[in-house]
C-alpha cells in the first residue's frame, strides 16, 4: 500500500521540480530580452562641429562578455537538472511496469499451484476408487468359487440321496449370483468415478502449465524492465 503512494509522490516532485525549471527558463529569457532591449546611455551632447551635417549613429548594445557566459551556464545547469529529472521519471516507469509483471507473475504462479494441487487430489482420489473396484472383483471372485462349489453340491444332491434339496441350493446360488451382479455394478461405478477423476486431473494439469508458462513470460519481461531501468539509473547517476 505504500509504495504507490511514494511513487505519487515522487512523480509530484518531479512535476514541481519541472515547472520550476520551466519558470525559471521563462525568468532568464524575459531578462535577456529587456537587456537586450534596453536603450544604450548617450553621453552629454557634445559640440557639434560646425559645418557638419552627419548625424551621429548611436552604437547597438552589446551585453558583456561575463554577463553571457553567465546566462549560458545558468541554461546550461537548468538543462541538466531537466535531463535529469526526465531520466529519474523514466526509471520510476520501468520500475513500475516491472512491479506490474512480478504481481502478474506471482498471480499466474498462485493459480499454478492452485491447478497442480486440484490434479495432485483428483489422481489421488481415482487411485481410492480403484483400489475399491479390485476389492469388489476380489469378492466377486470369492462368490464365485461359492457359486461352483454350490452346483457341485447340487449335481451330487441329484444323484446321491444326500438330504439337501436341490431347490434349496438354486435359492442359495440365485442369491449368490444377486450379490455377484451388485458387487459388479459397484466395480465398473468405482471404475467409471476413476476414470472421470483421472480426466479431470489431466485438464488440471494442462491449466496448471499454461499459467505456469505465463508466469514465466511475466517474469522475464519484469526482469527486461529492471534491466533497463538499472541501466538508465547507472547512465544518470
Amino acid at each position: 500500500m505504500g509504495e504507490p503512494e511514494d511513487e505519487s509522490k515522487k512523480s509530484k516532485d518531479i512535476d514541481q521540480e519541472r515547472q520550476k525549471t520551466l519558470e525559471e527558463l521563462k525568468a532568464l529569457r524575459q531578462r535577456r530580452m529587456e537587456s537586450s532591449a534596453k536603450p544604450p546611455q548617450t553621453p552629454s551632447a557634445a559640440p557639434r562641429p560646425s559645418g557638419g551635417t552627419a548625424t551621429d549613429t548611436p552604437k547597438p548594445f552589446e551585453p558583456a562578455a561575463s554577463d553571457v557566459r553567465d546566462d549560458d551556464n545558468e541554461i546550461a545547469r537548468l538543462r541538466a537538472t531537466r535531463m535529469q529529472h526526465e531520466a529519474y521519471q523514466d526509471i520510476l516507469r520501468l520500475r513500475k511496469q516491472a512491479d506490474q509483471h512480478e504481481h502478474e507473475a506471482a498471480k499466474y504462479m498462485t493459480k499454478a499451484k492452485s491447478f497442480e494441487h486440484k490434479a495432485q487430489r483428483a489422481v489421488t482420489r481415482a487411485v481410492q476408487n480403484r483400489k475399491r473396484a479390485e476389492t469388489c472383483r476380489e469378492r466377486m471372485t470369492d462368490v464365485k468359487s461359492s457359486i461352483s462349489e454350490l452346483e457341485k453340491e447340487m449335481k451330487s444332491a441329484a444323484v446321491e440321496d444326500t438330504g439337501v434339496s436341490p431347490e434349496k441350493i438354486k435359492l442359495k446360488i440365485a442369491k449368490l449370483e444377486k450379490k455377484n451382479a451388485l458387487l459388479e455394478q459397484k466395480a465398473k461405478k468405482y471404475e467409471a468415478r476413476a476414470s472421470l477423476l483421472n480426466e479431470k486431473a489431466a485438464l488440471y494439469k494442462a491449466k496448471a502449465a499454461s499459467n505456469m508458462e505465463q508466469s514465466k513470460l511475466h517474469e522475464a519481461e519484469a526482469r527486461n524492465y529492471t534491466t533497463r531501468a538499472d541501466k538508465l539509473e547507472n547512465i544518470s547517476s
